[in-house]
């Protein structure tokens, strides 16, 4: 190193503050909290094959911050989900803290990682950002250990025959009997007064799909009115549901929503998986105040007109109207 190079390095030693880098915090100041911080556990965290347990995720954020947490409906890592709910909000320390509890079981022996689910947050005036996860290690004994040494195992009996239950042809035949009366009636009636029947009403589908293609047509997000949009388009699906599920969609919040579909049953698994990603885009931009791209609001009207098309059922609901 020459003497010229050492001196330059001397000069900036001897510049800088004794405390370490220029411009750095004193030594031993408190830094500051992250914006928003994840924590997960498991009650408890050693289960065997099939037992339920609980599995709980604790987003803890600023007054001022906008937080959108993911919600996953089938899996996490896995774990099957069997329920989920949210406790009431709470403050600690100055900050929200929201807690999302889950009801999960696993069918696979070993020790296994639970993710936790996506957390995103904005501070004001910064950009969206995504907050560091919390996974969660927890061992699934096998029942076969978990039970011990065995006696001598024995050959399974064979099925035990089944009495015949007639109650379900009983049933089935007094109501094939109550629909011929009540068909018979109804052809009386219409006979005597001799009037047309109204026509049926138009099914569910072809509503949702008329009012999507109508939606497009406005070209909301050409003029960059991304809320107008995506509110349009989530109240269309919502309202598509009402009509073909006869679940009140407008009248729950996401999470409740997605609560009743996967306890009731009225969607397969792919489309609640569907609805739930479509969804949460639309609470991004409804309540984050995320801007999307084009692109991104042209996938999320084909996704919702996909789940139209998908779960329409025509000929079942042209049985229900013509009946």
């Amino acid at each position: 190193m020459s003497a010229h190079a050492v001196a330059i390095l001397v000069a900036l030693l001897a510049a800088a503050p004794a405390g370490g880098q220029p411009g750095a915090a004193p030594t031993g100041a408190p830094a500051a909290p992250p914006p928003v911080t994840v924590r997960a556990w498991a009650e408890p965290d050693t289960v065997t094959v099939g037992q339920r347990f609980r599995y709980l995720i604790e987003v803890a954020a600023a007054a001022d911050t906008e937080v959108v947490l993911a919600q996953p409906t089938e899996r996490l890592g896995s774990f099957d989900i069997v329920d989920f709910g949210d406790q009431p909000l709470a403050e600690r320390d100055g900050r929200r803290v929201v807690t999302r509890w889950y009801r999960i079981v696993g069918w696979s022996p070993g020790h296994q990682l639970i993710p936790s689910p996506p957390v995103r947050y904005r501070v004001p005036g910064e950009a969206l950002a995504e907050a560091p996860r919390d996974d969660v290690g927890v061992t699934v004994a096998s029942l076969v250990d978990a039970a011990g040494p065995s006696p001598e195992l024995r050959d399974v009996k064979g099925p035990e025959p089944f009495p015949l239950d007639w109650r379900p042809f009983q049933v089935a035949g007094g109501a094939a009997a109550l629909a011929a009366a009540l068909a018979v009636t109804l052809w009386a009636l219409r006979r005597r007064r001799g009037g047309v029947p109204p026509a049926p009403p138009r099914p569910a589908h072809e509503l949702a799909a008329a009012a999507l293609d109508e939606l497009r047509r406005r070209r909301l997000p050409d003029a960059g009115a991304w809320e107008a949009y995506y509110v349009a388009l989530s109240a269309i699906v919502r309202g598509y549901l009402e009509h073909r599920f006869g679940l009140r969609a407008p009248e729950m919040t996401t999470e409740e929503f997605l609560q009743a579909t996967a306890r009731g049953g009225a969607l397969e698994r792919v489309h609640r998986s569907l609805l739930g990603e479509f969804l949460g885009e639309s609470d991004l931009v409804k309540f984050a105040r995320h801007v999307p791209s084009l692109g991104e609001a042209e996938r999320a009207w084909t996704a919702a007109r996909r789940f139209v098309d998908e779960t329409a059922d025509r000929l079942g609901e042209g049985r229900r109207a013509a009946g």
